[in-house]
């Protein structure tokens, strides 16, 4: 994808964003960009296509994001270290995250069936820290199932409100979030947690962030 298709693609999620895909036709894409429909299919494709490029990007970050997580350190600093990564994505890419989360139902077929899989994988990541967490009494949870879903539906709702004007408040923001889910879960651990703040910043900025406690 050019960069010109790529700066159409984004004038589009927004469109998506607002109005919403399901009443967003060609001929509205068409007029937001000034071009004939003809060109935006032949440039972007189908409506279907433009709603596939964008969530199938999201899902592939999230998953990047979840991958990259270490298994070495504690289920809390990597639970840790999870919302960390998923605030990371809002914060870069809000609109399209939201278009990800409320706008995938309307794929059809294998994408649909794909986008599912990417979720469930991405889901995954969450359940087996948490139920982890669970077995090592780190985490007071009697269902983890349940649990990784609240922490789940927590962070799905965080493109509403999450924005942070630097990497200094975006991190303190951060933080504070992910010590009321730790918390929520019965943990004792304070953020950031120092194996996870060394992962994600290689010490860079710890003398600017100091930890959150009750």
């Amino acid at each position: 994808m050019t960069r010109n298709t790529e700066d159409m693609l984004l004038v589009v999620t927004e469109l998506f964003y607002g109005s919403g895909y399901g009443v967003t036709t060609m001929q509205d894409i068409a007029q937001t960009l000034h071009l004939r429909e003809s060109h935006v299919h032949a440039l972007l494709g189908s409506r279907d296509d433009m709603l596939w490029a964008i969530v199938s990007r999201i899902g592939r970050l999230f998953l990047d994001q979840a991958r990259s997580v270490p298994r070495t350190v504690s289920p809390a600093e990597q639970l840790h270290l999870l919302i960390h990564r998923y605030l990371e994505v809002v914060a870069q890419d809000r609109i399209a995250v939201a278009v990800f989360l409320r706008d995938w139902i309307f794929l059809e077929g294998k994408r649909r069936n794909e986008l599912q899989s990417m979720r469930e994988t991405f889901d995954s990541y969450f359940y087996r820290v948490i139920d982890a967490g669970a077995r090592t009494h780190m985490f007071q949870v009697p269902d983890p199932s349940l649990a990784y879903l609240f922490v789940l539906s927590a962070l799905h709702w965080t493109h509403q409100w999450f924005q942070a004007s630097d990497a200094l408040a975006f991190v303190q923001l951060a933080d504070r979030y992910s010590l009321l889910l730790l918390r929520a879960l019965c943990s004792d651990q304070n953020v950031p947690l120092q194996g996870a703040l060394a992962y994600l910043y290689n010490h860079d900025i710890q003398e600017d962030t100091e930890g959150i406690s009750e």
